[in-house]
C-alpha cells in the first residue's frame, strides 16, 4: 500500500502472477499443474517468504507471488536413516525430520518444518508411512519413537 491507501501497481502486478502451491505440494499457473523440470527447478529454487509471510519467487528481476493456502513443501515419502527419519520433499530434496516440528491439523492431515523455518504437508502415501511408526499412548494422543525418546504429535 502507499502512504495515500493506495496499492503499488508492482505489487498488483505482482500478485496477478497466476502462481501457486496446492495442497499436494505441486507448482501450478492458473490451475494448471505446471511439469516442465527446468522451470520447476527455478521456481522452487527461487521461492522465498517475504516479511509479511506471503511466498513469492524471483527470477532475474521479475517477482511474482505465490498463493501457498497451507504449505510451500508437501512431504511425497519417508524413509528410515541412521538414527531418524529422511523426508523426500516435493521439491525433489530430502532432509531430516526435526520431529520436534511433527504437527497434527484438524483436518487430521500431518504437518512438518522443513527448509528451515518452512511449513510441509504430508501426502497421502507419506502420511501412512510414518503413521505406521507412530505410538497412540493415549486414545486421540500421538507420539513418535525415536533414538529413544518419545516426541508427541502436537494438534495444531
Amino acid at each position: 500500500m502507499t502512504a495515500s491507501g493506495e496499492q503499488d501497481p508492482l505489487e498488483a502486478l505482482r500478485a496477478q502472477s497466476g502462481l501457486s502451491i496446492d495442497d499436494e505440494g505441486r507448482f501450478r499457473h492458473r490451475g494448471e499443474p505446471i511439469t516442465h523440470a527446468r522451470t520447476l527447478e527455478v521456481l522452487w529454487g527461487s521461492l522465498r517468504r517475504r516479511p509479511d509471510g506471503r511466498y513469492q519467487v524471483q527470477i532475474g528481476r521479475e517477482v511474482g507471488l505465490v498463493e501457498v493456502p497451507h504449505a510451500p513443501y508437501g512431504v511425497r515419502g519417508v524413509t528410515p536413516e541412521a538414527g531418524g527419519l529422511l523426508l523426500h520433499l516435493t521439491d525433489g530434496g530430502t532432509e531430516p525430520l526435526d520431529p520436534a516440528t511433527l504437527r497434527l491439523g484438524k483436518d487430521g492431515v500431518l504437518h512438518c518444518g522443513a527448509r528451515g523455518e518452512h511449513r510441509a504437508r504430508f501426502q497421502r502415501a507419506a502420511q501412512a508411512a510414518l503413521g505406521a511408526l507412530l505410538e497412540e499412548p493415549e486414545p486421540g494422543r500421538f507420539q513418535l519413537r525415536l533414538g529413544g525418546r518419545a516426541w508427541p504429535v502436537v494438534p495444531e
